[in-house]
């Protein structure tokens, strides 16, 4: 009885409901078109999709109802605290303060979880009764969905009620609730490229596809590639608790006078001002960094001074509620705010902390894979891959990753810029150690190949970096088919189906992949084909009813192309000089001085210098057959002599290609010269 006329006042109750209750009526109709319509009248043409979640059926739009309208309840129902007279008025009832909270919560609750069990229980319906829907989900999926929206917009409710407490204007409340949702991930972003600008090694964009998961409000983009997972809801169940008696000790500790204030607490001021003032300087150095010439340091502290200077004023302003903030105390206070900024940002990069200048011994790793993370598409899903198969524990690999690594410690490189990196600098390089005390090391780096060319040699040229570089593990498994194409020649194209041929092709392509020289790794010319291989699939999408892996065929391939030669496949990939007309060239100059630039076939290029008098054509059945035997892929360069490659075909496609000065035989320098 005590608890239904105090901690449940119905008069409350009602009044809330009545007063705020359309948010509860706009949040249940919002879901119901959301999900329970939109996959009952959503249609495929006929052809159905397996999902393992809800949320891959316009799942961004149930997490944004999920972070708007808990919010927007918050804000509601406790604005008395935030205005001066209403708060005098709640405060004077014969209530106690935890009695007015426990009501106002249970309003909200109701509000929340009323409308998503109403459409849990639809969605359910809805799934029962319909049997061709475009979705095919497990009826477990449902209430999952419910559970999740439950955990996700209590989350809101509660942090804006915590929020509520603290800050004495609504306007700043709600703006403070996302602040806090998007601080991690702008800390995050901004805070690794200044690591990645000042810390040698550092594996940047190695937890970006993490990144989206800590926040609700960049899970709109990521809900249906990365489903909620037991771990996440775990956490956000807890907070949502924790915030509970957090709010409560608030409450009873708020003066009422403090209504209309942006700061309630005195302890919270400082936190506002470093936290607003932190957030500047990173913005401010990253927006520099961004903005200035490629190694300007200066630029970047400029940026960072500048972002605290202007945060810490901002802070002022905002908890003064004025711009008149100067006096004696001013100064020193954003002294000691910026010195503990600068602390921060120094600490993790400073050179005596050892983190660029370390390499494991040899007795100290278990094994080392080259290459970040990889994922797969599972039923629409992206799930990170199992990275156990990518590690090697070879002693000959071990000891040619540590000894390249060794040496780019001890090189001259300069550290690596986040936005104009050195792209003469053509080997990228991450490391992932497996240690003996069970952690994970990682380094990544960008180095010219022609400095480490003898490191990077001894390593490119070991099966165990090739299995992976060149996933021949996938060559190990099952292949339903195989499809080979032309390079130069889309309409050139062979099936293989037959099961002994398909065995026979992949253990041959394995073993031309596995005895590449790195010279053959490196090569400029284009490969001769591609094969791709058809796997059966888990996936129970139509739209993924297989896995395809790519795989080039190199003019070094000889097992391979002697095979294509034996069973007379490769005459149907080959393109003949009989099949072309003519031959056009047009002369290219690069010369940008330290502006490099990639040059490549350029259909355009040709098509619009052809009525030039740069142009060159030739009937030579000699020189196209010798044109077809030699195509160069693209290459970054300052300064060459190209030439842009036209062949006109009898029937159908023209073939576009590229030629370097020096690649050219005696016969067409000798037509290029009369020219």
């Amino acid at each position: 009885m005590i608890f239904n006329r105090l901690f449940c006042n119905r008069g409350i109750l009602f009044q809330n409901f009545r007063q705020h209750g359309w948010l509860g009526i706009l949040f249940l109709l919002t879901l119901l078109f959301s999900l329970p319509l939109y996959i009952a009248t959503e249609h495929r043409g006929g052809v159905t999709q397996q999902i393992t979640s809800l949320f891959q059926a316009n799942g961004e739009t149930h997490i944004l109802f999920a972070i708007t309208f808990p919010v927007a309840m918050g804000i509601f129902l406790f604005r008395y605290m935030q205005s001066g007279a209403p708060s005098d008025l709640f405060h004077g009832l014969p209530l106690k303060r935890k009695h007015l909270l426990t009501v106002n919560l249970l309003s909200g609750f109701g509000m929340i979880l009323i409308p998503i069990w109403l459409t849990t229980a639809i969605t359910g319906w809805v799934w029962a009764v319909h049997d061709r829907m475009a979705f095919i989900f497990d009826g477990s999926e449902i209430w999952m969905w419910g559970l999740s929206m439950s955990i996700y917009s209590l989350f809101m409710f509660m942090l804006t009620v915590a929020v509520g407490m603290c800050i004495g204007q609504s306007v700043l409340q709600g703006l403070t609730v996302y602040a806090i949702l998007l601080l991690p991930v702008v800390f995050w972003f901004i805070f690794t490229l200044h690591l990645q600008h000042y810390l040698f090694g550092y594996p940047y964009g190695d937890m970006d596809s993490y990144a989206e998961k800590m926040s609700l409000v960049l899970r709109m983009a990521s809900i249906r590639n990365y489903p909620v997972i037991g771990a996440e809801l775990v956490i956000y169940a807890a907070l949502a608790i924790l915030f509970i008696p957090l709010a409560y000790v608030l409450y009873a500790k708020r003066k009422v006078e403090s209504a209309t204030q942006a700061i309630t607490f005195t302890l919270v001021k400082p936190i506002f001002r470093f936290g607003l003032m932190f957030t500047l300087v990173l913005i401010g150095g990253a927006y520099f960094t961004i903005i200035a010439p490629p190694g300007s340091t200066g630029w970047t502290i400029f940026g960072y001074v500048l972002g605290g200077i202007v945060g810490y004023i901002v802070a002022e302003m905002i908890i003064r509620k004025t711009w008149l903030i100067w006096n004696v105390r001013l100064l020193p206070k954003l002294a000691l705010y910026g010195l503990l900024s600068g602390l921060i940002l120094y600490v993790p990069v400073a050179e005596w902390n050892g983190y660029a200048s370390r390499v494991p011994e040899v007795n100290d790793v278990q094994s080392i894979k080259l290459g970040g993370d990889r994922y797969t598409y599972v039923n629409g899903v992206n799930q990170k891959m199992d990275d156990h198969p990518f590690y090697s524990d070879n002693p000959e690999f071990v000891e040619a990753v540590l000894a390249l690594h060794q040496k780019i410690i001890n090189s001259d490189l300069p550290l690596q810029d986040p936005v104009n990196p050195n792209e003469d600098y053509d080997e990228y390089v991450y490391i992932s150690y497996k240690l003996n005390n069970g952690k994970v090391m990682k380094r990544k780096y960008q180095i010219p190949e022609t400095e480490f060319r003898q490191e990077l040699m001894a390593l490119k040229q070991l099966k165990d970096y090739k299995k992976v570089a060149y996933d021949t593990y996938k060559l190990d498994e099952d292949i339903l088919s195989i499809g080979i194409r032309s390079t130069i020649s889309s309409y050139r194209k062979i099936y293989i189906g037959s099961p002994d041929q398909v065995r026979e092709f992949k253990e041959l392509l394995k073993q031309d992949i596995l005895d590449q020289t790195y010279e053959e790794q490196r090569s400029p010319w284009q490969s001769f084909a591609y094969a791709e291989l058809n796997q059966e699939s888990d996936s129970k999408d139509p739209y993924q009813p297989r896995e395809m892996w790519n795989y080039e065929i190199k003019p070094s391939y000889d097992r391979v192309i002697g095979w294509l030669k034996e069973n007379k496949l490769y005459d149907q990939l080959l393109v003949t000089a009989d099949e072309i007309a003519s031959a056009q060239f047009v002369k290219q100059e690069i010369n940008s001085p330290g502006n490099p630039q990639w040059v490549f076939a350029q259909p355009e290029y040709i098509d619009g210098s052809l009525g030039s008098s740069k142009q060159v054509a030739t009937k030579n059945k000699k020189m196209i057959s010798d044109l077809l035997e030699r195509q160069r892929s693209g290459e970054r360069t300052e300064k060459a002599t190209v030439y842009q490659i036209k062949l006109n075909a009898i029937r159908g496609e023209n073939i576009y290609m590229m030629l370097k000065e020096e690649d050219l035989t005696e016969e067409m320098k000798a037509i290029l010269s009369e020219k």
